[in-house]
């Protein structure tokens, strides 16, 4: 596929409310929109790494210059890219930088998709059917706000909620979720790296009472050793999702049995493809694997429903209320719809939060270029 123009943006949403990363606040959602011109046709990516490095040493400026400074113009001058193989070749030099790498792979990747006419998840592989969809909430909500919104999300029939945990708030809330929740909704909690096996085993080894789903990175994320321990000291499973950068992470963590379970970011791993790579082994090993997602649009959003989709996990994927958090969002966004699950001999049918997956080509819409202008704080163009 020959290649024409690249373009790339540092974006700045404003946010509805606060949201946290890590128990930092943010005001406002930072990305990187790479579009890839070539062959008559537009590619697009959003990714979505923070803006400050918190949860990875990545973070939204960093990826913006290591784009316009290093990785574009290598793009730049192969011309034209065969596959996503090639790309991953092409950028082998480059240490570390998966969410710049995954900017590019990305685009490339829709583009593609757009030229051949079908849309991105097709694209990878995955069959139609309706993405199940899970909520998260923040550590920046209040107690009250956050049991009405617990209360709220089973009514409006998610099948699982993630907690994430605080310094003072993580036992208790837990608990009372658990009891003012019915059966059916999955409970997990998030704990993003931020507690220490010896000085917090309290608190983890609590966790088993409360029938959760796992708990996800409960440990410092290259900390494998400890993820492993913790594993085997507990009945609930271990997920690990800041660890997991990379294929060799992921045979790490299989090697030491750390976890039972993955949470798959494509833009931390460098793209779809690496993704789809772990997803692959992941299950010959029988660990599950999930497509999550952090603060980002829509545009990001659709490529983790893509990526849902080809690894046909029966978890759900995250999901954001866009038009309640995002003062402005970059494509149209999906509505979830209620589906039926048929049920069985022990459970009754019931009907959960679903999304429908698009027709249209590739990701299946682009930004509007003079609206999002509004919110570029810096922008680039290479012309191959």
């Amino acid at each position: 596929m020959r290649i024409d123009r690249i373009e790339g943006y540092l974006v700045r949403i404003p946010l509805k409310k606060e949201f946290r990363f890590a128990d930092a606040p943010a005001r406002y959602c930072e990305s990187v929109v790479l579009r890839i011109d070539g062959e008559g046709a537009s590619g697009w990516s959003e990714v979505t790494p923070g803006a400050s490095p918190i949860l990875t040493a990545d973070w939204s400026g960093a990826t913006y210059l290591t784009l316009r400074d290093c990785v574009v113009p290598m793009l730049a001058e192969l011309r034209a890219v065969a596959n996503a193989k090639a790309l991953d070749d092409a950028f082998k030099t480059i240490k570390g930088n998966n969410f710049a790498k995954a900017a590019v792979e990305t685009a490339w990747q829709d583009l593609d998709a757009r030229i051949k006419g079908v849309p991105l998840w097709k694209a990878l592989g995955a069959q139609k059917k309706p993405i199940k969809l899970g909520l998260t909430f923040d550590r920046s909500v209040e107690r009250d706000e956050f049991f009405k919104e617990l209360a709220r999300a089973v009514q409006e029939q998610y099948a699982r909620v993630t907690l994430k945990l605080r310094p003072g708030w993580d036992v208790q809330v837990v608990n009372f979720s658990r009891l003012d929740s019915p059966s059916w909704l999955q409970l997990q909690v998030d704990v993003e790296g931020g507690l220490d096996m010896e000085l917090h085993a309290d608190t983890l080894y609590r966790m088993d009472d409360f029938f959760l789903t796992f708990v996800e990175q409960p440990l410092n994320p290259r900390d494998f050793v400890a993820h492993a321990m913790l594993k085997n000291s507990m009945r609930t499973p271990i997920c690990l999702d800041e660890s997991i950068e990379s294929l060799e992470d992921a045979k790490i963590a299989f090697d030491l049995e750390s976890c039972k379970f993955v949470c798959l970011k494509s833009d931390r791993v460098g793209g779809l493809s690496n993704a789809l790579d772990i997803a692959r082994f992941a299950k010959t090993n029988e660990i599950n694997a999930y497509a999550g997602f952090e603060l980002g649009t829509s545009l990001a959003w659709r490529a983790v429903l893509a990526l849902a989709a080809a690894i046909d996990s029966p978890f759900t994927t995250d999901y954001l209320r866009f038009d309640e958090l995002l003062e402005y969002d970059l494509i149209p966004q999906l509505t979830p719809t209620l589906v039926e699950e048929p049920g069985d001999e022990k459970h009754p049918p019931r009907s959960f939060r679903y999304v429908e997956l698009w027709d249209e080509p590739g990701l299946g819409a682009e930004p509007n270029l003079e609206e999002m202008s509004k919110y570029v704080l810096d922008k680039f163009e290479i012309k191959v």
